[in-house]
This record gives structure tokens, sequence and C-alpha cells, in this order.
């Protein structure tokens, strides 16, 4: 789904603006983790549950249903992940 007829963005600008988002995204991510907990991590950096679409896969995802308007249905179909999960 990187292709850019999917996303509408070259796969050199696609890598870029993953490296770009990719950090603040963890940093936003662990901090709601750490107030939801009321602290420091309790187990091991990686325990836990796991997501079902890494980040590179949110944005490809977020990308094509913009650029191509597909619905979420679609999209989870071609994730093999639920529609939830998509939106």
């Amino acid at each position: 789904m990187s292709h850019p007829a999917f996303t509408g963005i070259s796969h050199a600008h696609l890598g870029g603006l993953i490296e770009e988002l990719a950090p603040g995204w963890q940093a936003r991510r662990e901090s709601a983790l750490r107030e939801g907990r009321g602290g420091d991590r309790r187990r091991a950096a990686g325990a836990g549950r796991k997501h079902e679409l890494d980040f590179t896969d949110r944005v490809l995802v977020t990308l094509v249903h913009l650029r191509t308007q597909l619905p979420y249905a679609a999209l989870a179909e071609l994730y093999s992940v639920g529609r939830s999960t998509v939106t």
C-alpha cells in the first residue's frame, strides 16, 4: 500500500514523513501510558499488548484513506485487522 498511486507521495517523502513523525508519536504514546499507570513502567520495555498496526502502517492507512476514500472496512481487510482498528 506504500505505492505512490495509493498514498500520493513518493517513497522517499514517505520515509522522511515517518522519520519526522515517529519520535513525537512515540513520546506522546509513552506519556499517555505513564499517566495511565500513574508512574514509571513496572515491566520491561516491549512487554504487554502489541499494536495490531505499527506506526508505519498507521501512517499508510491514513494516507490511503485520505487519498482514495476507501472505506475503513476495505482497508481493514487489506491489513487483516478489524474495522475498529483502522478507524
